[in-house]
């Protein structure tokens, strides 16, 4: 009896120390600079990415004009990329990388970019209509890009991650009758066959639901930030919710405390908050580190015009 209830006690403690010693990235996260991040006159910015390469910043991210509104990303999106010497920026306009085109899986749009290295190539990891995940590879990150012609795998919102040995684990969401479940692809190499992982069965614990995911890989495990979306877990709708998992089926919420929020405050002293704070992006270095955090926020006037660009903020080495 008594070691029966030691193993009891020592499970509660392992239980608890997952959650009670585990630190979020929200105290990491530093005041942003207003001249800093990705904006474009006329255009609304949305879903960041970003990649160094030699001594340069790429940022891809999804735009459209400022005139159909946040609601234009379905009929207008496009990827473009964007450069600066300084991870935070600002970011210069470079060019548009990639658009709709019709006949093919990606005739809808070209919206959620997420850019990843996979050996020698670029890979550009993007959706077109809800349910639909391909890319498009180049050699080099200014181009040229080569799409692929089917959808890799019917799901939303890619996180990829390319592990150590070259394959690929992908985070994402899927609408299921109007839920958004957390899913995972796996593939041996990124030009592989994608499958499946846990039959499809929501990889969040508590029936929680997602949008938004970023990953990155450290301290032995994979680590997720996202929306909250319908805010079950963190008590905040859309606000930042972190998950950790060690085999990237089972994961468990780190904190029930948001690590965001629509509130940003600026390094000099003052505050914003937006009517839409969302598309979370880790940049994370060489040492497994994050060292930059970067958001989709967007602004309504009283007249109801939209506007949106990308915040960066500043995060002090950051490891879960």
């Amino acid at each position: 009896m008594h070691k029966f209830l030691m193993a009891i006690l020592l499970f509660a403690s392992s239980t608890f120390s997952f959650n009670s010693n585990a630190q979020t990235i929200e105290a990491a996260i530093k005041p942003a600079s207003k001249n800093t991040g990705f904006k474009m006159e006329g255009y609304i910015l949305w879903c960041p990415t970003i990649i160094k390469v030699d001594d340069m910043y790429h940022m891809f991210a999804s735009r459209w004009p400022e005139q159909y509104g946040l609601g234009g990303w379905t009929t207008h999106s496009e990827i473009v990329r964007a450069t600066s010497k300084d991870l935070l920026g600002p970011y210069t306009f470079q060019e548009v990388v990639i658009q709709k085109r019709e006949g093919f899986w990606d005739n809808d749009r070209a919206h959620n970019p997420k850019i990843v290295k996979a050996g020698n190539k670029y890979v550009l990891y993007y959706i077109s209509s809800a349910n639909e995940t391909g890319y498009a590879t180049s050699p080099a990150i200014e181009g040229p890009w080569t799409r692929i012609d089917q959808l890799a795998m019917p799901f939303s919102n890619p996180a990829p991650l390319v592990k150590n040995d070259g394959s690929i684990y992908v985070f994402g969401r899927k609408s299921v009758n109007n839920i958004r479940v957390a899913q995972a692809y796996t593939a041996p190499t990124f030009d592989a066959k994608y499958s499946l992982l846990n039959a499809g069965n929501n990889l969040l614990p508590d029936s929680c639901q997602l949008e938004d995911p970023t990953i990155w890989w450290a301290s032995g495990q994979y680590n997720v930030i996202l929306s909250d979306f319908r805010g079950k877990a963190t008590g905040v709708d859309k606000g930042g919710a972190q998950y950790a998992s060690k085999d990237g089926i089972s994961y468990k919420l780190v904190s029930k405390i948001p690590v965001y929020t629509k509130k940003i405050l600026y390094d000099d002293g003052s505050s914003q908050t937006f009517r839409r704070r969302e598309r979370p992006l880790v940049y994370v270095n060489e040492k497994a580190q994050v060292t930059a955090f970067f958001t989709s926020c967007l602004t309504q006037a009283a007249d109801g015009k939209e506007k949106s660009w990308i915040v960066a903020q500043d995060v002090a080495n950051y490891i879960p």
